[in-house]
C-alpha cells in the first residue's frame, strides 16, 4: 500500500459539512479515520433520508466507480460528527485494485452487503410501522456508538429530525414516540443523551413481536 501513502492527502470537517455531494465527480476515494458520516439520499418527501451510518475503517467511493462504474456519486456523505479523513486519488486506488485480486473481492463483498441493506431498508420504510423502525434506528446507533449495558448511557450526535431521516419520518413523531419508550421502559434519554436502553424489549419491537418492556411483562 505504499501508493496510497505517498498519494493520500489527509485533511478534517466539521458536524453538518460534506465530504461531497450527489453529483460531485468522483475524484478521490475517501478513508475515514475519525468521526461519524452520515450516507444520505433525498427522500420522495423532499428531505434527506439517511442511508446508513459509517464510521472510522469505512471507505466512500470505491463501490460505484469500482463496480458500478459511475463517475458521478449517487449519494451524498456529511458529517454526523468532527471527522478526519484521507484521500486518494480515484486513478491511484483504481490501479491499486486492478493489481490487487484480495481488495477487489473485499469492495465486491462490500457491494452485496450494502444492496442488502438498502433492500432491506426499503422493505422496512415500507412495511413496518414508525415505531419498529425507530426501534431498529435506536438499536443501530447502539451498535454504532458501541452501547453496553454496563455503561449504562452513550451520547449521540444526532438530533430528532437525524433520526427522524433515518426512517424517513417527522422529528414531532420521533420525539413522540420516545416519550412513548421511555413510559414503556424501553429507554431513558435527555436530549442527546440515553441513559439506558432495553435492548431484548427494542429488538422484539423492531422484529414485530411483543415488546419486552423493563418490568419484564410480556
Amino acid at each position: 500500500m505504499q501508493a496510497i501513502s505517498t498519494f493520500k492527502v489527509c485533511g478534517a470537517i466539521k458536524a453538518g459539512e460534506h465530504l461531497f455531494s450527489v453529483g460531485d465527480e468522483i475524484n478521490d476515494i475517501f478513508f475515514i479515520k475519525k468521526g461519524f458520516i452520515k450516507i444520505e439520499s433525498m427522500g420522495r418527501n423532499g428531505r434527506p433520508l439517511i442511508l446508513k451510518i459509517v464510521g472510522k475503517g469505512a471507505i466512500l467511493g470505491s463501490r460505484i466507480n469500482i463496480i458500478d462504474k459511475h463517475t458521478k456519486h449517487t449519494f451524498s456523505a456529511v458529517a454526523g460528527s468532527d471527522v478526519e479523513y484521507c484521500a486518494v486519488p480515484n486513478n491511484v486506488f483504481k490501479g491499486i485494485v486492478t493489481k490487487s485480486e484480495i481488495l477487489k473481492q473485499e469492495i465486491i463483498n462490500q457491494s452485496i452487503t450494502d444492496l442488502h441493506h438498502a433492500e432491506t431498508k426499503a422493505a422496512n420504510l415500507a412495511l413496518k410501522s414508525v415505531r419498529e423502525n425507530l426501534a431498529e434506528a435506536l438499536l443501530m446507533l447502539a451498535e454504532v456508538y458501541r452501547y453496553e449495558d454496563k455503561n449504562q448511557s452513550f451520547s449521540i450526535n444526532f438530533c430528532r429530525q437525524d433520526i427522524a431521516n433515518l426512517i424517513g419520518t417527522t422529528k414531532e413523531q420521533v420525539s413522540k414516540i420516545l416519550k412513548d419508550f421511555e413510559k414503556e421502559g424501553l429507554i431513558k434519554c435527555t436530549a442527546k443523551k440515553f441513559h439506558f436502553l432495553n435492548i431484548e424489549g427494542l429488538l422484539a419491537l423492531a422484529n414485530n413481536d411483543q415488546a419486552i418492556t423493563a418490568t419484564g411483562n410480556s
